[in-house]
């Protein structure tokens, strides 16, 4: 058996139940082929490098399984019928995963230590956003860690919403040009 690692990307909107939800139905898939689920790593909603559907961020997943590969397109099939994915990729992690149980073993281990690190990210969080909060009650400004698309980009969405867009006019008479003949 060969072990896999399917990562997607759904929409940030989604609720943490439909999330679930989405995973199972997954997992299903994977069981019905035959696989083997082996863990499933939730990386979080990241901004995209570039607009996906008109999504500027994403939820990232990652599902790890064992299988001989043709579990792969039934996956895959069900990914591209979900509309609320914008990607997906599938890679090889491993030509052969010798103990299977040593592997799943391993994968709970993760498991256990990716809740711990969420719980203690989660607890951040609160505290993060009720220090805002007292804050802006208190009157003082706050930082929300989020930064105009003008201050990310360095201005440059803005310099290419003026540029030009379409055929330039100067061409026509270019001979290098199909209109120019």
């Amino acid at each position: 058996m060969r072990e896999f690692d399917t990562t997607f990307i759904i929409q940030p909107e989604i609720s943490e139940e439909a999330r679930e939800a989405m995973i199972a139905r997954f997992k299903g898939v994977l069981e019905r082929a035959g696989a083997v689920p082996l863990e499933v790593d939730d990386m979080g909603k990241r901004k995209l490098a570039y607009e996906i559907k008109r999504f500027q961020k994403g939820h990232y997943l990652s599902l790890f399984y064992a299988d001989t590969g043709k579990a792969v397109a039934e996956l895959e099939r069900a990914l591209r019928f979900d509309e609320s994915i914008l990607r997906f990729l599938t890679v090889r992690r491993s030509d052969d995963v010798g103990d299977l149980d040593a592997r799943k073993s391993k994968a709970v281990e993760m498991e256990k230590v990716r809740h711990e690190k969420a719980a203690e990210r989660a607890a951040r969080e609160a505290e993060e956003r009720a220090a805002r909060e007292a804050a802006r009650a208190a009157g003082e400004p706050v930082d929300d860690g989020e930064r105009d698309e003008d201050e990310e980009y360095g201005g440059r969405e803005r310099e290419r919403e003026r540029e030009p867009r379409g055929r330039d006019d100067e061409d026509e008479g270019d001979e290098r040009s199909p209109a120019g003949e």
